[in-house]
């Protein structure tokens, strides 16, 4: 029990690092950002040790879904933004507006995959706390590509319009 917590706080820590700059600005995503990854690090913490109770449970299944679809966007997304955003300074912030790739169909995957993920994680343990957790974590990245989408509005203007127009937020012909 002792290492988990150790484990936790090092993990935790390093996110910190990671987005230290962006916790001075409510107003960027990274902001939010922050916060759904340090929620996302506590739930797989609680759930941790139920990734192979019951595997073959309902629950358990669509879990396994969610993940590997998860995987599977999230896969597509950091392709995209590789070969198609050239990027400037961070593997994120693209110079150019992506509209090819799983980018064709969403303009976040990258939060679809996080979303999924959360989902996925969720679902090995059903609890209060795990449901709290996950309600917390979903609201900071719906909350976060909210406010990225104002930010790619700024940065690519009226393109960025046009493209909100034929893509879906996180899920293709849905949302």
């Amino acid at each position: 029990m002792t290492a988990k917590i150790v484990i936790f706080v090092i993990i935790a820590l390093l996110i910190f690092i990671k987005f230290r700059s962006a916790l001075r600005s409510v107003t960027t995503h990274g902001f939010y950002v922050f916060f759904a990854f340090e929620s996302l690090l506590a739930l797989l913490f609680v759930n941790i040790g139920f990734w192979a109770v019951h595997v073959v449970s309902l629950y358990q299944i669509i879990s396994w879904i969610f993940l590997i679809v998860s995987a599977f966007i999230a896969i597509n997304g950091f392709y995209s933004l590789k070969r198609y955003g050239k990027p400037d300074d961070e593997w994120e912030n693209t110079t150019v507006l992506i509209d090819r790739g799983i980018f064709r169909y969403i303009r976040h995957p990258l939060y679809s995959s996080l979303i999924l993920l959360v989902m996925g994680i969720l679902l090995k343990r059903v609890t209060f706390m795990s449901l709290v957790i996950g309600s917390i974590c979903i609201f900071f990245l719906i909350t976060a590509s909210l406010i990225e989408e104002r930010e790619n509005n700024k940065k690519f203007g009226d393109a960025y319009t046009t493209y909100k127009r034929t893509t879906m937020r996180y899920v293709p012909f849905i949302i």
